[in-house]
């Protein structure tokens, strides 16, 4: 017997997504993946794990308010018979809300073995700069 802790969701990362009801409504139902995220000096990084995804099957975009969205689909099919499956089937959703300091239109995206990186560069007004000594 499932105990109630068992019964409830999982919003875990790479667990079925809590994201907002337009998203989850446009893509029928949503994984969130696990992510992977750290800045440097001139960019953020972000890694996603989204196995079973081909390039075609990732979309990506950034609106007007600087939130940038992933959306993919899996191309794994459900096997009959299955006894245990730990990753997840269908589609994948995650978003990430930019400060002003990055540069929307400086987006680099690279998907290889599963893993999809984005690279935002900063705006080139907020890195810092070394100031020379000239006297």
């Amino acid at each position: 017997m499932a105990t109630q802790a068992e019964k409830q969701p999982r919003r875990e990362a790479g667990k079925e997504a809590d994201g907002t009801a337009e998203n989850l409504v446009e893509m029928g139902s949503a994984f969130l993946p696990d992510a992977a995220i750290y800045e440097t000096e001139d960019d953020l990084f972000i890694s996603l794990d989204i196995p079973g995804v081909e390039k075609g099957a990732v979309q990506i975009d950034v609106d007007e308010s600087n939130t940038l969205q992933m959306r993919a689909r899996n191309g794994f099919e459900e096997p009959t018979g299955i006894v245990l499956r730990e990753f997840s089937i269908g589609n994948y959703y995650r978003s990430f809300r930019l400060s002003d300091e990055f540069d929307k239109d400086a987006i680099n995206a690279k998907l290889e073995d599963g893993l999809l990186e984005l690279t935002v560069a900063k705006k080139e007004e907020v890195k810092p700069r070394r100031i020379s000594i000239n006297a």
